[in-house]
């Protein structure tokens, strides 16, 4: 309540509470508050993932640049042993699309793929159109 206006509420800062004095449009009280409220706001507006999504993205993440690596060293499209793969921690459970061709089925990760040949090795292979959205 005001002396001068009776319909006069007054308003705190978000933070400490205190009674704010000025603006209308005042929403801390000092410098400290102000970026406290706005530490905390953003700390509440982050979205943490979930460790397994963590785990996936850290495996893709690895699997890519083994088969990338070996599309590199190899200047192109070549087959490698599945347990030289293996050896080098690539997971086969762990990718993001198919292409079903008439030769066989490809496995992706992003635009870097494989497909296991009759003879037990595995093509590598790159194709940026798998990539495209």
């Amino acid at each position: 309540m005001n002396a001068f206006n009776p319909h006069y509420l007054p308003f705190e800062c978000l933070q400490c509470g205190k009674e704010l004095h000025g603006r209308r449009d005042k929403k801390y009280c000092n410098d400290t508050c102000r970026n406290a409220g706005n530490r905390k706001r953003v700390r509440s507006e982050t979205w943490y993932e979930p460790l397994f999504v963590a785990q996936i993205n850290t495996i893709l993440k690895r699997n890519y640049k083994i088969l990338k690596t070996e599309v590199i060293r190899h200047s192109g499209p070549t087959s490698v042993g599945r347990f030289y793969l293996v050896d080098k921690n690539f997971s086969f459970k762990y990718y993001t699309s198919i292409l079903t061709t008439s030769s066989g089925t490809y496995h992706f990760i992003y635009d870097h793929g494989w497909r296991e040949l009759d003879d037990g090795k595995i093509m590598v292979v790159m194709n940026p159109k798998q990539a495209e959205l």
